[in-house]
């Protein structure tokens, strides 16, 4: 048995390189995809916390979130989520948290961070802000970041 390679069988291949404007419109694509799906989010969970069976003026409730897949993949994290949860203090049951986490889909690990705390209307208020499309994302790719390490 002989081991050695058949070398008239090798084609030789002319490496062009990669166009840079095809790589730039690609990061163009995820970072205006992202865009589009943070405005989606945050106006999906302004109409949940303005309804008051899902986000009430006081006392408990479930969590309320609105989440989407990662399109870029060069972010280490598979989801990104904006909730409205409860905090968990004596005393506060009329405040809201409104967070933002960054998970890996797969494994144990996520990042989170709370972006504001008061009532229901404050919370509403805060997702009407001029800007917090672009502080979400930039929090989004923080948290991301954050889980690098992990």
């Amino acid at each position: 048995m002989d081991n050695r390679i058949n070398q008239n069988k090798i084609n030789n291949i002319k490496f062009r390189g990669a166009k840079p404007s095809n790589i730039n419109n690609g990061l163009a694509k995820g970072v205006e995809k992202m865009d589009e799906l943070v405005k989606k989010m945050v106006a999906d969970l302004k109409n949940k916390a303005k309804d008051k069976s899902k986000v009430p003026t006081k006392g408990e409730f479930d969590v309320v979130w609105e989440e989407f897949e990662n399109p870029d993949k060069s972010l280490n994290a598979t989801h990104f989520l904006l909730k409205i949860s409860v905090p968990k203090v004596k005393g506060a049951e009329d405040k809201r948290y409104l967070e933002a986490a960054a998970v890996k889909r797969g494994s144990q690990y996520g990042a989170e961070s709370v972006i504001g705390l008061g009532s229901t209307q404050e919370i509403v208020d805060k997702l009407s802000e001029q800007g917090i499309e672009q502080i979400l994302k930039e929090k989004f790719i923080k948290l991301a970041k954050s889980l690098e390490d992990v």
